[in-house]
């Protein structure tokens, strides 16, 4: 996803499962990056109501954009915020620095 994207259609969240490489910049100041828990995709799909619309389904089902209603979903968490914290970068490195310290 670009700013461009983004901003052009009003993205307020992003909702995925593992972070979004080299976004984190794009997000900052418009919107979040929030993560299902891992294993949890039988209980989001009961959460949601109605599939609005698909756009980009030729890239795929799992990159295509859905536009979802919902009803009370989650528990999500802020995967990184609209100030540019990412957690996913955060374990990965702290991840780095103990596997580093093991080999050490």
């Amino acid at each position: 996803m670009t700013p461009p994207l983004l901003k052009a259609h009003s993205v307020r969240a992003v909702i995925g499962k593992g972070g979004m490489k080299n976004v984190t910049e794009a997000l900052k100041e418009s919107c979040v990056y929030l993560a299902y828990t891992g294993g949890c995709a039988a209980l989001a799909a009961e959460l949601i109501k109605e599939v609005k619309a698909v756009h980009w389904l030729d890239l795929g089902m799992p990159e295509a954009v859905w536009v979802l209603e919902v009803e009370k979903f989650g528990p999500l968490i802020v995967g990184i915020d609209s100030k540019g914290r990412d957690i996913f970068e955060e374990v990965r490195e702290k991840a780095r620095k103990v596997l580093a310290g093991a080999l050490g």
